[in-house]
């Protein structure tokens, strides 16, 4: 029988809790797809003595008792942020871990540091959950690799579709933000989504993997959201149209152009329809035409489906 791949998971938030929770319910199906057992080995939080909906996942407020742990072979990172989880991952790296991450702002900003800490370790850095969730836009994008890109244009950040569909209603941008808050779209300084920074991120990384180099996303042109106005929703819907929050890079033949904000889409469009966590994405190429992709960018059991799919992937390419 093939040795089980033991996981460590740094942070037991909403995204940490859901992928230790889905390791203990569906082992047999992680075994299936895996080809061998994947094996909790623990966690890592800042206050072992929280309360928290996790299963039986063992705790320690020591991150480097799971990174040192010979049990482990991959650790999963999601407590977000550039510090510590930038130095943290390396340490995995250092130690001859594989990494599997949610954590868009670290992939998009330290890029290339981390893809050659992961080469020279000889151990794989994956991030499928960092971009929409459960639906399989970085899989997808690495398949394309032959495909030159022209166009990616979507909705990559769920708290921002939730504010424009609540402006469709008529609801001010700050009731619609409250609002958005109070249902844990939007966290207590939302100012990563209503500014783009959040999307920004994503759309840095989708751009990296489909450039084969690292576009960083200071060079994402962010738009607020915080302008709109009821107002503004409604002469778009006088034209048929509305106004969501889009991401969107045009490839050129020189350089490429990204930009993050407010724009009208057509009412009956998949974009117009959206509310909620709901991500989509337009990918136009020259080979294999354009590709729409939707599905739940957000929450902790749809990022847990992109994570462990991750770690599946790396149990089954390393025996």
């Amino acid at each position: 029988m093939t040795a089980p791949l033991g996981v460590g998971i740094l942070g037991l938030g909403t995204v940490g809790s859901a992928v230790a929770r889905a390791i203990e319910s569906r082992a047999k199906r992680l075994e299936a797809m895996a080809g061998r057992p994947i094996r909790l080995i623990g966690a890592a939080v800042r206050d072992p003595d929280k309360a928290r909906d996790a299963g039986g996942v063992a705790v320690t407020s020591d991150a480097f008792a799971i990174l040192e742990d010979p049990a482990v072979d991959v650790v999963v990172e999601v407590i977000g942020g550039t510090s510590p989880a930038r130095d943290l991952q390396l340490a995995a790296f250092e130690r001859g871990r594989h990494v599997v991450t949610a954590n868009k702002e670290l992939v998009a900003k330290h890029w290339n540091e981390l893809h050659e800490a992961a080469r020279l370790a000889k151990r794989e850095l994956r991030y499928e959950a960092s971009v929409a969730a459960a639906v399989p836009i970085i899989a997808a994008a690495r398949q394309l690799g032959a495909a030159r890109p022209r166009v990616i244009r979507g909705l990559l950040n769920g708290t921002t579709t939730y504010i424009c569909s609540q402006l469709e209603a008529g609801q001010s941008f700050e009731a619609a933000l409250a609002e958005a808050t109070r249902l844990g779209f939007a966290e207590a300084d939302p100012s990563a989504d209503v500014d783009g920074f959040d999307p920004a991120y994503k759309l840095s990384i989708l751009i990296s993997l489909l450039e084969g180099r690292h576009f960083h996303p200071n060079n994402v042109s962010r738009t607020s959201l915080r302008g709109v106005t009821p107002d503004d929703v409604s002469a778009a819907r006088a034209r048929g149209r509305t106004i969501r929050y889009l991401a969107t890079a045009d490839f050129g033949e020189k350089a490429t152009k990204a930009r993050v904000g407010p724009e009208e889409v057509a009412l009956d469009s998949l974009e117009g329809s959206a509310n909620g966590p709901t991500n989509v994405i337009r990918l136009e190429t020259d080979l294999a035409g354009t590709l729409v992709f939707s599905g739940p960018g957000a929450g902790g059991d749809a990022t847990a489906s992109a994570i462990l799919g991750d770690v599946i992937q790396i149990a089954r390419s390393a025996r």
